[in-house]
């Protein structure tokens, strides 16, 4: 490996109930992008170990967004900082708390998804974002607040490049990793899908249009693109082609009795 590039490596593949988790390495330093949840666990330190890696090997966590489904093992890393927007963390806190909340969380989760009533499948979107707050949300497992970082203030690490992408959440950020060929795009949720978004579960964005110039800028961009919850694909001359992963991809496990959020 040269050591003056980052190379990435898909440590759990994203699909319409998972989302993406992907291991960076430059000699020595190590960061993974998103989490993944808590039932979760148990394979992301396997896929870790494959690597020749423990949790306690990990410098540095960067979530792309505060959604159960990136964040939630941020605490199997307990020597990492952790960078991430803090208006993500901010307004994926409160849209979570007012999900719980037994007597108004319908109208509450209007505050966060204005537009929600576009969607034929609003109802069921909506309840599927209460059943996972009601059965994941856990801010313990964001990781120690101590460790965190926020892009809005702290030096971006390590010459990464971020691209804010708020249209799925406000502050979501993608990141891009340039190397001597061709660039490493990990959308995180600004990309849901290569070609179907309306698969992934809980696919309402904060703003449609924003959404939508989100998706389009991070597709005109050539090289290497990982969606929050589908397989890699390599981007050349507008046209899309799926890539072989760079490592055999864990199969992911789904969480009993529903489905993820994203």
């Amino acid at each position: 490996m040269n050591n003056h590039f980052w190379k990435s490596d898909v440590l759990l593949a994203g699909s319409w109930r998972s989302a993406t988790s992907t291991l960076l390495s430059r000699g020595k330093d190590h960061i993974v992008i998103d989490t993944g949840m808590p039932h979760e666990a148990y394979r992301l330190v396997e896929a870790l170990a494959k690597r020749g890696l423990q949790p306690s090997d990990i410098r540095m966590v960067v979530n792309t967004h505060f959604h159960v489904d990136h964040v939630l093992n941020n605490c199997l890393f307990p020597n990492s900082d952790i960078y991430a927007s803090q208006q993500s963390h901010d307004w994926c806190c409160a849209a979570y708390s007012d999900l719980l909340d037994d007597q108004n969380w319908e109208t509450l989760a209007l505050k966060y998804y204005p537009e929600a009533g576009d969607y034929p499948q609003e109802q069921e979107l909506k309840n599927a974002l209460r059943r996972y707050a009601l059965r994941w949300w856990d801010r313990k497992r964001l990781g120690d607040p101590s460790r965190l970082r926020w892009i809005e203030t702290q030096p971006w690490p390590e010459d990464l490049q971020f691209l804010v992408s708020s249209g799925h959440v406000p502050g979501h950020i993608s990141v891009i990793i340039h190397n001597s060929d061709q660039p490493t795009i990990i959308a995180g949720d600004a990309v849901l899908s290569r070609e179907h978004d309306e698969s992934v579960l809980t696919m309402i964005p904060h703003n449609r249009k924003q959404f939508q110039l989100d998706r389009d800028r991070i597709l005109a961009m050539q090289g290497r693109i990982l969606p929050g919850h589908d397989s890699e694909f390599l981007n050349s001359d507008g046209n899309h082609h799926a890539a072989a992963p760079t490592s055999t991809a864990d199969k992911r496990s789904e969480p009993p009795g529903g489905n993820s959020g994203s």
